[in-house]
């Protein structure tokens, strides 16, 4: 089955989008299996990627990574940006065979934002990352429409430990091993 990221010319209510979680756990612990899921789509070729986590404690922590490239057929490099509560803590160029050039990119080329709240479910935090059109083009030279191809993954750390969990599985958690652990979602219009 496909995974679809919706485009639109106007905001797309987070409501109103399918939501993916995180069920690869690489743990044994409980407490390291935290609720995390994922929403995205395409506003004016701009790639706007909203996650959040269900915990209470969350002070000091760049706890979550987003693996992606927007151009799989095309290119092999991807990008990979370190983030939490309390904003981006590093962005990667990670190259095919594995080396990083860490990236000075945020302001016009990525934004970003978060919260907390807390509501029936529990206490939870969101991060909202908005990857600019210009930035897609200069690193994955396209622009994102429909019918476009992209591959991902989103990391949940837990900082002090080898623990992590995953949207897709990766039981390797390096460097090249993120390369192929990305999954393929097809952008269509909303």
């Amino acid at each position: 089955m496909q995974r679809i990221i919706y485009s639109s010319p106007n905001n797309i209510e987070w409501d109103a989008q399918s939501a993916f979680k995180l069920t690869n756990y690489y743990t044994d612990k409980e407490d390291c299996m935290i609720f995390t899921y994922l929403k995205q789509y395409v506003h004016n070729n701009n790639f706007k990627i909203c996650t959040y986590c269900f915990e209470k404690d969350t002070q000091g922590k760049q706890d979550l990574e987003l693996c992606f490239n927007l151009n799989p057929e095309k290119i092999s490099d991807y990008i990979d940006i370190e983030f939490g509560i309390d904003g981006i803590n590093h962005i990667y160029l990670v190259k095919d065979n594995g080396d990083k050039k860490e990236l000075s990119c945020l302001g016009d080329d990525i934004s970003y934002h978060s919260f907390k709240a807390n509501d029936q479910q529990g206490y939870y935090w969101c991060g909202e990352l908005t990857i600019s059109k210009a930035f897609i083009k200069n690193f994955f030279d396209t622009f994102i429409k429909e019918k476009s191809i992209i591959t991902l993954n989103l990391y949940k750390i837990f900082l002090q430990t080898p623990d992590y969990a995953c949207l897709f599985p990766d039981n390797e958690h390096n460097s090249l091993s993120k390369c192929y652990a990305m999954q393929e979602f097809v952008i269509l219009n909303y």
